[in-house]
């Protein structure tokens, strides 16, 4: 969902929001079931994590490492049905489709 695009050759970077579905813990947390962030062209999970911790900072223990911009091990993003944990070498870019998802644990 694109918001803003800025033009590049004047030094600005083209921005959008990211609509992220929030679902399981991240949901009872934030009572959300979407957020936006807004992130760069090109923005890296970190940027999206760091963006999710500036919206609802609740998330951050639970949900995020503390101090960190990576997700707790039983949290994953699923991005255009694709599930990813950590990924440095992704970028998100403007249409892309975001749920972040605590995953189910039995015993």
């Amino acid at each position: 969902m694109a918001v803003n695009k800025v033009n590049k050759r004047k030094g600005r970077v083209a921005v959008f929001r990211c609509v992220v579905d929030m679902y399981g813990i991240s949901h009872q947390i934030s009572g959300l079931r979407t957020v936006e962030i807004e992130l760069s062209t090109g923005a890296s999970l970190a940027d999206l994590i760091a963006g999710l911790k500036r919206e609802i900072p609740a998330l951050e223990g639970p949900v995020i490492h503390p101090g960190e911009k990576r997700l707790n091990e039983q949290h994953v993003f699923n991005i255009n049905g694709r599930f990813y944990f950590d990924d440095s070498e992704l970028q998100l870019k403007d249409g892309d489709r975001v749920a972040l998802l605590t995953l189910a644990i039995s015993g």
